[in-house]
């Protein structure tokens, strides 16, 4: 949805619309990173569980971009242009807040985090962690808004195709990590 604003409309909508996603982003990413602080004792009970369903979910993620298609086909209303940058952010904000996988892909990275995780009480940690997810998810928001933006002349439904299945590759290959590294410590299958 991101890139299709700015591959429509430009830089300013394209990054409101990575803002309001980044917001909601950061919300999600505090809520897990106190929730799990919180429950830690059920964590770590259950961490082989909770990592177990984290590798699979970024692996089903990965998956569903890998096969997904950009839709820059399909027309958009002008509501996009006319709400301007502000009511761009809080429309993918309250998108965002709402879509179960973000949701539960925070869940399953916060979870399938383990021991690389803040301990219960680092609040340093914690916040090192929260100021990590904001600068990235920004970071990759502006970035991907100021690239499709200037690259939008030169971008087809092929070029962001091959985009899909790079991200979606990376995902798969990360989620196979979580799990690779959960059986081998678990499992003790090697």
């Amino acid at each position: 949805m991101i890139m299709q604003r700015a591959f429509r409309y430009g830089f300013p909508i394209g990054l409101a619309a990575g803002v309001g996603a980044s917001l909601a982003d950061l919300l999600f990413a505090t809520a897990a990173v106190f929730g799990v602080s919180t429950v830690s004792a059920f964590v770590e009970g259950h961490s082989r569980i909770i990592q177990l369903v984290g590798g699979i979910l970024v692996v089903l993620f990965g998956a569903r971009i890998l096969w997904r298609q950009p839709g820059f086909g399909q027309p958009l209303p002008m509501e996009a242009k006319q709400k301007g940058a502000v009511g761009t952010a809080l429309t993918t904000f309250f998108l965002t807040l709402w879509n179960p996988a973000t949701i539960f892909g925070f869940l399953a990275y916060f979870g399938a985090l383990g021991e690389w995780g803040p301990d219960q009480g680092d609040i340093i940690g914690t916040a090192q962690l929260l100021l990590g997810v904001a600068m990235g998810t920004i970071g990759w928001w502006c970035g991907l808004a100021a690239l499709v933006t200037r690259l939008r002349l030169h971008l087809n439904e092929s070029t962001l195709n091959k985009v899909n299945v790079v991200a979606g590759a990376l995902l798969v290959g990360f989620g196979a990590l979580i799990l690779g590294r959960l059986s081998v410590t678990y499992f003790n299958v090697i």
